[in-house]
């Protein structure tokens, strides 16, 4: 078994763990994997996604389609998220009405079957410290437990790798940078408008103020 497969939804997070997974195992070694779960911004993402693929050299992403049996603010258009809320409330909310209970469950296990069917290694997998407060399934505790059930499901010694687990938003930004991530073809917003970053959401704020504070 060798090379990686990175969960790519085309934010920021996961093109980080692209370019590092690609810097370690080398384009030709690397898979990625999009998840279209109904995610209001998934045209947007996909494309996101295939830019990043086309940029490192890694062929375009596999798309899994998931078809969850119950809805929320980033499935359903009638659902309204969170806006114009600072960082520091966006940390100290708790879980946000944004969790959507059992998606990176889902998605784990899917690409730990994926990988041991393909003879794959190592999967990457990008949540992060400011993500840890407000979801339950973005918990550093929650994903090593989780990997060590999927590698005794698939009987296979498949590394989960979080490669910015510990880090900020601008940590993240800074990582990115010095891997050479064209930020400009990221897309991270959870309810877009005319397909565009709506610039108010959570995602948004987190994204805008990290790359701001580094410029």
């Amino acid at each position: 078994m060798s090379g990686a497969l990175v969960l790519l939804s085309g934010g920021m997070d996961s093109a980080v763990c692209l370019y590092r997974a690609v810097a370690e195992e080398g384009p030709a070694s690397v898979r990625a994997l999009f998840f279209d779960w109904n995610q209001r911004s998934r045209a947007q993402e996909r494309r996101a996604a295939e830019a990043l693929c086309t940029a490192t050299g890694v062929a375009p992403p596999i798309t899994v389609k998931l078809d969850f049996p119950y809805r929320g603010p980033l499935t359903s258009s009638d659902g309204p998220v969170p806006l114009d809320r600072a960082p520091s409330e966006i940390e100290a909310c708790g879980v946000p009405a944004t969790f959507f209970p059992g998606r990176n469950l889902v998605m784990v296990s899917y690409a730990f079957g994926t990988a041991a069917a393909l003879d794959i290694s190592r999967v990457y997998f990008g949540p992060n410290a400011d993500d840890a407060a407000g979801y339950p399934d973005c918990r550093e505790e929650c994903l090593r437990m989780l990997a060590c059930a999927c590698r005794a499901g698939v009987d296979r010694e498949i590394e989960l790798v979080l490669p910015v687990i510990s880090m900020s938003k601008p940590g993240i930004v800074r990582e990115g940078d010095a891997l050479g991530v064209p930020w400009e073809v990221t897309f991270s917003c959870y309810a877009p408008v005319e397909g565009r970053h709506c610039g108010r959401c959570d995602a948004c704020v987190l994204r805008e103020g990290a790359l701001g504070s580094e410029r």
